[in-house]
This record gives structure tokens, C-alpha cells and sequence, in this order.
């Protein structure tokens, strides 16, 4: 007789999980879409604020042509630029043009800059007997360190290619007060300073500036 065959348990396969319903599956789907939506959408927003921040302008007004300290300003001496916001400058908005053309220049105005408040004033900054002169002086004829407007200066006459004093009318004791100073320019080295003094002595500084031949010597504060 033949052996009985041995038949092998095999194990019963894990019930199938339950299947999500149809309702469900949409309720999830939609989610998603949504947080999707509002993910783009604020990256969108910060991408748009920081682009409004980086590329906002504001209209102010800049000088157009050179302006001497001292001067009245007029509507051809300024322009309006568009500038980048920034806390950091003060610049005087395009706007307020008719309450700028008129008034004084405070310091000497260079072609391309913004106007500041402190650049304008109501008066000449003048008092009653002054006078204001520039001299075009150039390296070796002012201190190294440069001069700022306020400053106290003696006007020296230097001697000329002879040897001799050029305009011997100015004496060392002739002061004056420094109104502005320009900016060198690149191609002649001259340095253009505006001083305040005394009206009798006006002419005389102004013939001996255009001879070249005098020096600028710094008095100390409160001389």
C-alpha cells in the first residue's frame, strides 16, 4: 500500500486594508491643491515686496549746473532726478521746487548733486559789509587737510616768478572766513575756495587770486 499523501499548510493571505473611499480621497485632494495654491501665492507676495522695496522711486530735486555760495537759485540751476528710497538721505522732494528757486545757496552747489536742506537758506549768508571772493588755489597753496566752510584764514600774498610779492596791498593780517569749498578739478588740480571778508578788502583779494600767487593759512578755532 502507498503512503498517504502529506499535504502542506500554507497560510492564508493578511486582509486587504480597507479601502478609502471615494469622498475621501477627494477631501484630501482638494487640501492639497489648497496648500498648494497658498504656498505660491505668499511666495509670490514676498517675491513682489522685496522686488517694491529694491526698485521704489522717489522724485527730488538735484542741482543741474554749477551754483556759487551765496547765489540765488533759479529754476535752470536745478532738475529732478528719480533716486532709490533710502532713510538715509534727505534729499528735498521735486515737489517743493517753487519754495527752492529763489532762496540762497548756502554752500557751493556741484552739477549732479542732490539738494539737501542745509545747501539752501532764505539770505545770501552774508552780513552787512562782507563780501564773497573765490580763489582758485591748488595743491601746496591751502593745508593738506583741506578747509570746511566756518573756518578762519589768512590770505598771504606769495611771492610771484620775479621773486617779489605779487599784490603787496594785501597784508598776512587780512582774514576772512571760508564759505565753501569746491571739488578739485580732475583736469587743472585747482581747487575753487569761497571766503568771506571785509568789503574794503574784497577787490584787492580778488585781483591777487587771479594772479595765483597767494597761499591760504588756517588760524586756529575761536581766533
Amino acid at each position: 500500500m502507498g503512503h498517504p499523501e502529506r499535504f502542506q499548510e500554507v497560510p492564508l493571505p493578511s486582509p486587504a486594508p480597507p479601502l478609502r473611499s471615494a469622498a475621501a480621497r477627494r477631501q484630501v485632494s482638494r487640501k492639497s491643491l489648497v496648500l498648494s495654491v497658498l504656498v505660491v501665492l505668499l511666495g509670490g507676495l514676498v517675491a513682489f515686496t522685496a522686488g517694491q522695496m529694491l526698485t521704489a522711486h522717489t522724485e527730488v530735486l538735484a542741482v543741474a549746473r554749477d551754483v556759487a555760495v551765496g547765489s540765488r537759485i533759479t529754476a535752470d540751476d536745478l532738475t529732478v532726478a528719480s533716486v532709490p528710497s533710502d532713510p538715509h538721505l534727505s534729499p528735498i522732494p521735486a515737489t517743493e521746487q517753487s519754495r527752492v528757486v529763489g532762496a540762497f545757496a548756502q554752500v557751493p552747489l556741484v552739477r549732479g548733486g542732490l539738494l539737501t536742506r542745509s545747501q539752501v537758506g532764505a539770505d545770501s549768508g552774508l552780513a552787512a559789509g562782507e563780501l564773497l571772493v573765490a580763489l582758485p588755489l591748488k595743491d601746496g597753496q591751502f593745508p593738506a587737510r583741506g578747509l570746511t566752510a566756518g573756518q578762519r584764514v589768512l590770505i598771504v600774498a606769495t611771492p610771484g616768478s620775479s621773486g617779489a610779492a605779487a599784490g603787496g596791498a594785501v597784508q598776512p593780517s587780512t582774514e576772512a572766513t571760508v564759505a565753501g569749498v569746491g571739488a578739485a578739478n580732475p583736469t587743472t588740480q585747482v581747487t575753487v575756495v569761497d571766503v568771506r571778508l571785509r568789503e574794503d578788502d574784497g577787490p584787492t583779494v580778488a585781483q591777487l587770486a587771479s594772479t595765483g600767487n597767494l597761499a591760504l593759512i588756517l588760524l586756529p578755532a575761536g581766533s
